[in-house]
């Protein structure tokens, strides 16, 4: 390989990693967010079903995270979803990514569940 094309590869590789660490705060659950709890038992009658919800998180700009983080910052992502419906309550949560094309190359992480408010 080529000291150019090496440096072009070494350039493409740190800005994936800079936007990777700066994207991550949206993320972050959010103060309702941190509200919502994750069940696996059927709500009680009193609850109120507001729908289904999803979670998603890029793997484009995510820099090397393994699905496992992905799908942790999905999840972030469905509870602060939740939140903003009304909901303090997923039920029924399920990865429904792909999970790797190959060893390498993750897809994008999705979560996805039912948002219940409960009093």
């Amino acid at each position: 390989m080529s000291i150019k094309k090496s440096a072009f590869v070494g350039i493409v590789m740190l800005a994936t990693l800079l936007l990777g660490a700066c994207s991550s705060d949206k993320y972050q659950p959010t103060a309702a967010g941190r509200q919502v709890q994750f069940i696996d038992t059927k709500p009680a009658d009193s609850c109120q079903f507001l729908g289904k919800t999803e979670g998603r998180r890029s793997s484009f700009f995510s820099g090397l995270k393994t699905h496992s983080e992905l799908i942790r910052d999905a999840a972030s992502d469905l509870m602060n979803k939740a939140a903003t419906k009304g909901g303090n309550v997923i039920y029924n949560a399920q990865d429904t990514s792909m999970q790797y094309i190959s060893d390498i190359a993750p897809t994008d992480a999705v979560m996805v569940g039912e948002v219940y408010s409960c009093k």
